[in-house]
């Protein structure tokens, strides 16, 4: 590998010397001074620190740099000598110029690279910090409530009816899947954030996987009445399985939290062009236009009561938008009138060959 970089660096400076001289001999023929040239070649330098890592690639442009001028444009030309005693003073300022200028170069563009990367740590550090402060905070409610079904359960099993036992057991698992769901959330950013989420792109069927995903939605969607719309029924779209339907999954699941019981979402599904465009609408009080934007930004919760008053941790949007721009696709938010809001998401279309 460093001898593929080494490679790839030397030809560069090549290139660029190579681009200097040519410049150099134009500026010959058409009677430019010496200086003219001179500044040519340091700008050649100042290019290859610029574009190779390699102090070492700076110091051979220097003085390639300095014998290409001796050897093409000082008398006796093609040669390595020089009639004019001031020259080797000139050669001397110049190996020293291009020196200079490679060194400051490469140390300017080290130290952007070093922020950069110290500045990514830090955003980093950031994320894992206010992961572990909304973990600590909102895992205590479901996780307090589950231990204290599940005791009152051991304990008081002969006393409770059966009605209460069946309230506990649901409560049980709707704090479960919540935590199941929060946990996939979490996995999923936590590996965008450190660029390890792998894509498997296949062309799928877009209504079978808008039913996969209703599939996994709590129990609470009984609750609410989910409608589906196709405008075609060979809908197709490139995509990672898995992810898209936590896509959809999150944004369901969303609309479920965040509108009372009887509410209706409807999810309709088109071809736009070489898109398909998945639209899923609810009819519950929206979205603030002030909070369109933030609420694709991490731990954004806004001061929106979910319905059952349930904390959320503002990671399913964003973690939503991050999938489908991996996909090529993009993510907004519109009214639905005459109240509501509707999420939007566009995949690439796909075809299906079908061996005859």
């Amino acid at each position: 590998m460093k001898i593929n970089v080494f490679i790839r660096e030397l030809l560069i400076t090549l290139g660029i010397l190579a681009a200097t001289t040519g410049i150099g001999i134009l500026f010959y023929h058409l009677k430019f001074t010496e200086a003219n040239i001179i500044t040519v070649y340091i700008l050649g330098v100042l290019l290859t620190a610029i574009f190779t890592q390699s102090y070492g690639c700076s110091v051979l442009s220097s003085l390639a740099s300095v014998l290409m001028f001796n050897f093409l444009f000082t008398e006796p030309r093609l040669t390595l000598h020089a009639y004019e005693p001031g020259y080797q003073a000139t050669f001397a300022i110049m190996l020293l110029a291009s020196l200079i200028t490679g060194t400051l170069a490469n140390e300017n563009i080290r130290n952007a690279k070093e922020k950069e990367q110290a500045d990514l740590l830090a955003q980093k550090e950031q994320l894992r910090a206010n992961l572990l402060r909304a973990i600590s905070h909102d895992l205590r409610t479901p996780l307090t409530s589950i231990s204290g079904n599940a005791g009152n359960l051991l304990m008081d099993s002969g006393q409770l009816d059966d009605r209460t036992k069946n309230q506990m057991y649901l409560d049980i698992y709707d704090d479960s899947q919540w935590l199941v769901g929060l946990v996939e959330n979490l996995l999923s950013v936590t590996r965008i954030e450190d660029g390890r989420l792998n894509f498997h792109m296949t062309t799928e069927l877009v209504d079978e996987i808008v039913d996969e995903a209703l599939n996994h939605i709590n129990r609470r969607k009984t609750e609410h009445r989910i409608v589906t719309e196709y405008e075609d029924d060979l809908l197709f779209a490139k995509m990672d399985i898995k992810l898209i339907v936590q896509v959809i999954v999150n944004i369901v699941d969303n609309a479920i939290k965040y509108t009372p019981e009887g509410s209706v979402i409807r999810i309709h599904a088109g071809r736009q062009g070489e898109f398909v465009q998945v639209r899923i609408s609810d009819n519950g009080n929206g979205v603030p236009d002030e909070w369109k934007e933030k609420v694709f930004d991490m731990f954004f919760t806004g001061d929106n009561k979910i319905v059952d008053s349930r904390r959320s941790m503002g990671l399913g949007l964003p973690l939503c938008k991050s999938i489908i721009d991996a996909h090529g696709g993009h993510l907004w938010i519109e009214d639905n009138v005459p109240h509501g809001a509707v999420f939007v998401f566009t995949l690439q279309a796909g075809k299906v060959k079908i061996d005859e």
